[in-house]
């Protein structure tokens, strides 16, 4: 079979079968070679033998969308509040505000009006809060010895 014809699951298979490798490896070397399947299995017999390959940006990449991740998680807990003197007007969650701004974003006579109702609310002292989730698994009060009956020694 040609080389155009393969598709990429089948290639991914021939290098799972041949090397004992999983998916995610085999993909990987698929990645590193290009999409040519001899030169990943020849990639990856080298990789076995101890050579160095250069993968060591692979293992950065994923470490990278690891750190992606973590942002994301923490993105879907933070609050976007409008307040104008410690009254809050409006609030809700930031993936919430993401989508509504590219939705208003995306249609210039929203966008237009957005623009206007922002300087409005900065000559009329509208703040913008973001408040992240709160990162403490724990109360603070179950911490304080002082309500436990007095001072006692050690």
């Amino acid at each position: 079979m040609s080389e155009a014809l393969w598709t990429e699951l089948e290639k991914l298979d021939v290098l799972r079968e041949r090397m004992g490798i999983g998916y995610e490896e085999a993909r990987a070397a698929l990645n590193m070679a290009q999409g040519d399947v001899v030169k990943a299995l020849d990639n990856l017999e080298k990789a076995r033998k101890g050579e160095d390959l250069g993968w060591e940006f692979v293992e950065r990449g994923q470490g990278i969308w690891d750190s992606v991740k973590a942002k994301f998680g923490s993105l879907n807990n933070t609050t976007v509040s409008l307040k104008k003197h410690d009254n809050t007007i409006v609030s809700f969650s930031a993936p919430l505000g993401l989508a509504l701004a590219y939705t208003i974003w995306r249609k210039p006579g929203l966008r237009f009006l957005a623009l206007v109702g922002a300087v409005g609310a900065a000559i009329n002292h509208y703040e913008l809060e973001v408040t992240p989730a709160d990162k403490s698994p724990y109360d603070d009060e179950a911490f304080n010895f002082s309500a436990d009956g007095g001072n006692q020694e050690l």
